[in-house]
């Protein structure tokens, strides 16, 4: 009982503390996010499945990051996220239920970001910035439901596609790429209690499939997501 009442106590003291703080003065601030990620890009033009088609790959992100302040108007952020990125593609087929072919790309991303905080309350920010990550491992699923359920379904999937499951060609290219970059465009709302939320759209700008691996493959593929957030400033 007394230790109940004791993290009770505690727990109260620590919510009443974060709600009656404000950050608005604060130069240095570290932070916390953590969200959703959206994530589509053209697949190779020699894909496995003839009858597929692009669509939206839901990922997540996560990450800390320092803020520093100048005055109240801008602010620099720099950041280390993990991101999961990527690519789907819909198998269309009358005699299929939902089908796909999925590259998920786990990465680990460093942004650098400006921030123009506007209004009264300078609690609304516009920013923009570049960033630069590198895929740690490269996942792939393929699953394939059958609606005739005498026809057994398929659901395969391979981790570290950019190492040991992913073979070279003759001159030692394997077939993606596991570095990006690129630039971001986003706005947040950050409350002086440290609170908020923000939304983000990211575009990179290296070509994820490796085009010596690829005879004539013309085609530069890019990542692009669009990332909505909870953040919390401390």
């Amino acid at each position: 009982m007394k230790k109940t009442f004791l993290f009770l106590t505690l727990s109260t003291l620590v919510i009443a503390s974060t709600f009656a703080r404000d950050i608005s003065e604060k130069r240095d601030l570290a932070g916390f996010t953590g969200g959703l990620t959206l994530n589509t890009m053209g697949l190779q033009k020699n894909s496995t499945y003839s009858n597929s088609k692009n669509s939206v790959k839901p990922g997540g992100i996560v990450g800390v990051n320092y803020e520093h302040r100048c005055k109240k108007v801008f602010a620099i952020e720099i950041a280390l996220n993990y991101i999961n990125k990527g690519t789907q593609q819909l198998i269309q087929d009358p005699s299929l239920n939902r089908s796909y072919y999925r590259l998920n790309f786990h990465s680990l991303e460093i942004p650098v970001i400006g921030k123009f905080y506007m209004g009264k309350k300078k609690i609304f920010n516009l920013n923009f910035g570049g960033y630069a990550s590198y895929c740690v491992d490269l996942q792939s699923r393929t699953k394939i439901d059958f609606k005739n359920s005498a026809i057994t379904d398929i659901d395969n999937k391979e981790n570290n596609l950019l190492k040991d499951h992913n073979p070279k060609d003759i001159n030692g290219q394997r077939p993606f790429r596991a570095y990006d970059a690129g630039i971001n465009v986003g706005f947040e709302f950050v409350s002086k209690m440290g609170l908020g939320v923000g939304a983000r759209v990211q575009q990179g700008f290296v070509d994820f499939t490796n085009p010596k691996f690829f005879i004539d493959d013309k085609k530069k593929v890019y990542h692009t997501s669009a990332m909505i957030y909870a953040l919390f400033k401390i």
